[in-house]
């Protein structure tokens, strides 16, 4: 679970930081640019989607314990 959440973390700090790099520069005008905010935007989201869904399957496994 640790893991999986120092993941999320890296993956809201890739989204951050393609999203800087998008907003702040101009390198999203050459093709490396554009190669480079695509894949921290994409990886980042991929990153970040596995937590909420352990926290969701873990949630539901308490709650089908109380009953």
């Amino acid at each position: 679970m640790k893991m999986l959440k120092i993941v999320h973390w890296l993956g809201c700090f890739m989204l951050l930081c393609g999203s800087a790099v998008y907003l702040l520069t101009d390198w999203s005008l050459e093709l490396q640019g554009m190669l480079l905010i695509a894949t921290s935007i994409g990886l980042g989201l991929v990153f970040m989607s596995p937590y909420p869904v352990v926290l969701v399957i873990e949630w539901m496994k308490r709650q089908q314990a109380l009953n």
